[in-house]
């Protein structure tokens, strides 16, 4: 009874151990600007660029993950246009992005991601999704792996200082491209702009300069990291 005892013990205690060893502590960050700063009214904002990295940064020793969600909380002095452009869906954005419409392009970036010790560059194109409240984000690259995927965040109302957030949700061939291999994206570089209309831009600033922004990650072995900033 005793040895059986110690072996259950034993049990838990390779369980406890092996769960603490699957938990991930990656530094994440966020870096944002906006330009130029000149401020408008909420009646017309002032049409800006707005640029936003993502940043993941795997430490030494830990297994391998992916991110599944990303939330990017937004200062509620920029006010969100997309409902006056010109959009491109999801679908149309996947199957062939050249036929979007005029106009419903609103910027690009690029991304790397790592696995299994493979860098992959990718190229990233945004399209302005439909109903005004979604951006489509076209990622492309080639080597190691062809990658052509569409990943699709949505803009919500937000609290406090952040007045939108966008919830992105990453595609699973993403997270693992291969069967059993994870892929973390490392960076995620994305600067967006859209003409929309002369008193309502794609992306404005009104009142005070933007200021506060937040990221919230969400991985794949369920543990979570928050990034915030200050723009300049």
């Amino acid at each position: 009874m005793r040895k059986l005892t110690l072996m259950a013990v034993a049990a838990i205690t390779a369980l406890s151990v092996a769960g603490v060893a699957q938990a991930v502590t990656p530094t994440t960050a966020i870096k944002a600007s906006v330009s130029p700063s000149t401020k408008g009214t909420a009646k017309k904002p002032k049409n800006v660029r707005l640029n936003i990295e993502l940043i993941t940064q795997p430490k030494p020793g830990e297994p391998d993950f992916a991110t599944k969600a990303t939330v990017v909380h937004f200062d509620k002095s920029l006010k969100f246009g997309g409902k006056y452009l010109k959009s491109c869906s999801r679908a149309q954005v996947q199957a062939d992005d050249t036929k979007c419409a005029k106009g419903s392009k609103v910027g690009g970036g690029s991304a790397t991601g790592v696995a299994l010790g493979l860098i992959e560059n990718l190229k990233v194109t945004a399209y302005n999704g439909p109903g005004g409240n979604k951006l489509e984000l076209l990622v492309d690259g080639t080597s190691p792996l062809p990658i052509h995927t569409v990943i699709e965040g949505k803009l919500l109302p937000d609290t406090g200082p952040y007045g939108q957030k966008l919830v992105v949700a990453i595609p699973e061939s993403l997270q693992s491209p291969a069967p059993g291999v994870f892929a973390t994206l490392t960076s995620f570089k994305t600067s967006v702009k859209g003409t929309g209309s002369r008193n309502r831009p794609y992306i404005g600033l009104a009142g005070s300069a933007a200021r506060n922004f937040k990221s919230d990650f969400t991985f794949t072995d369920g543990t979570t990291s928050t990034a915030s900033t200050i723009a300049k």
